[in-house]
């Protein structure tokens, strides 16, 4: 092979590299995508927090505080899992 030849070879196989980087699932994250898995996150643990109170209420016959506190256990939970992804996403910027 010739120098050129090399040369285009070697910047084919970049490109190839580059495009399989890109099509990656996961990879590229746009803002929308960050807060809606942000906010899936703080909901849901809030959501387990209120179920486990009904839950536990119902089973055991306890006051409506336990469910409460749990409720208020699963919004400290979310919040901060929520800002432990976003430490991360901006470590990664």
């Amino acid at each position: 092979m010739t120098k050129k030849t090399e040369e285009l070879a070697s910047e084919i196989r970049q490109m190839r590299e580059e495009q399989k980087h890109a099509q990656m699932p996961g990879s590229v994250q746009n803002g929308y995508s960050i807060v809606i898995n942000l906010l899936t996150d703080l909901v849901g643990c809030v959501l387990i927090g209120i179920s486990l109170g009904i839950f536990f209420q119902r089973v055991f016959n306890t006051s409506p505080i336990l469910t409460a506190g749990l409720t208020l256990l699963g919004g400290v939970a979310g919040l901060w899992t929520v800002i432990r992804q976003a430490i991360r996403l901006q470590k990664k910027r």
